[in-house]
């Protein structure tokens, strides 16, 4: 990261983050972005924090990519490396009970404070296994930084890259949030906070046989005394539970979502769109359990059908929870997304 983006970043950047989830809880800001009670990252880990979840085609249409982003800020906000106590979990339901099925799970060695070089594992688990996270076969290492094979077929990238999350945070404070900055959605000074943050990836491409047509994948991030955040579709979390539910989301699993947060998610769409109860059932049903759903054999349309890199899944979430009253911020995806792997655009 260039020293004066990272100071920038650092000293107001930071602070201009952390006052957006001050305000109404709409996209606070981001699609998970630190989205802890007291404004902080699960746990005040925010090397355990995952910021975005993507299921995309690649550049070979008979595969899938499975991205973890995590680390906000990486470099400022965040730490370079990745956290040597915590496990990096990608998990695949093949069949649609909200369940793992197939697990990825990546551990970090010890890091060296330039976000290059750090050894990992990557650990496979299937079936009970998946469950357990019990039982699994390495399939590779390798270091941060650096392409490896798993197999013939599959591909694995960690490392610091380009934040692909794109959102004018400013114009939220101000049309949303009330700070009196004079901004609204769509003016003349529309601007993406996040064009020059950085993240730390892990990305997975894998052939569509071996994941199955339709598929749901969420991450997790786990640290020994137990998980320290979750995510599936963007800003579910974020969005729709305050206060203590949002540490308790976390270490809940998928499958019970629906019973823990339906309410939360109902009352969230009543007041911010005026949804009627049974509107709000009807779409509280979609989104919860919160796991991205992706039909394999298409191109993903986030929020909805997977979700790729320049998909606006912001517009589309401010839309729907808005019932229209938002219907977007004017913001464009970044220009430096990669047709080949890891897709992502080089740290800035």
């Amino acid at each position: 990261m260039k020293t004066s983006t990272k100071t920038a970043i650092a000293g107001a950047g930071a602070a201009t983050l952390v006052l957006a989830f001050a305000g109404p809880q709409l996209i606070a800001g981001a699609a998970d972005h630190l989205d802890a009670p007291g404004l902080t990252a699960p746990s005040g880990r925010a090397d355990a924090d995952i910021t975005d979840m993507y299921a995309f085609q690649g550049k070979n249409p008979k595969n899938t990519v499975l991205v973890m982003n995590t680390g906000p800020g990486a470099g400022a906000i965040a730490p370079l490396d990745y956290g040597s106590d915590v496990q990096y979990v990608i998990s695949v339901d093949k069949n649609g009970d909200a369940k793992r099925d197939e697990a990825f799970v990546f551990r970090f060695g010890a890091g060296n404070k330039t976000g290059k070089g750090q050894a990992y594992t990557v650990t496979k688990y299937v079936g009970a296994n998946a469950g357990s996270l019990k039982k699994g076969s390495i399939v590779t290492t390798g270091v941060t930084g650096t392409t490896k094979m798993i197999g013939k077929s599959s591909k694995v990238f960690a490392g610091l890259r380009s934040d692909p999350f794109f959102f004018d945070l400013d114009a939220f404070q101000g049309a949303v949030g009330g700070n009196g900055n004079g901004r609204t959605f769509c003016d003349a000074k529309a601007t993406d906070f996040f064009a020059p943050l950085n993240v730390n990836s892990i990305v997975l491409e894998v052939p569509d046989s071996s994941l199955g047509k339709n598929i749901g994948v969420w991450g997790m991030t786990v640290q020994p005394s137990g998980r320290v955040d979750r995510m599936g579709r963007p800003a579910i979390n974020t969005v729709f539970n305050k206060g203590a539910d949002k540490n308790a989301f976390n270490v809940t699993l998928p499958v019970n979502d629906p019973a823990l947060y339906r309410t939360n998610v109902i009352n969230t769409l009543k007041a911010l769109g005026k949804y009627t109860d049974e509107a709000a059932g009807k779409l509280a049903d979609v989104l919860l359990p919160d796991i991205l759903t992706y039909d394999t054999s298409t191109k993903a349309a986030g929020p909805l059908n997977g979700r790729a890199l320049g998909d606006d899944v912001i517009d589309a979430e401010l839309g729907i929870v808005t019932q229209g009253g938002i219907k977007g911020d004017c913001v464009a995806a970044h220009t430096d997304y990669s047709t080949s792997f890891p897709y992502l655009g080089a740290a800035h």
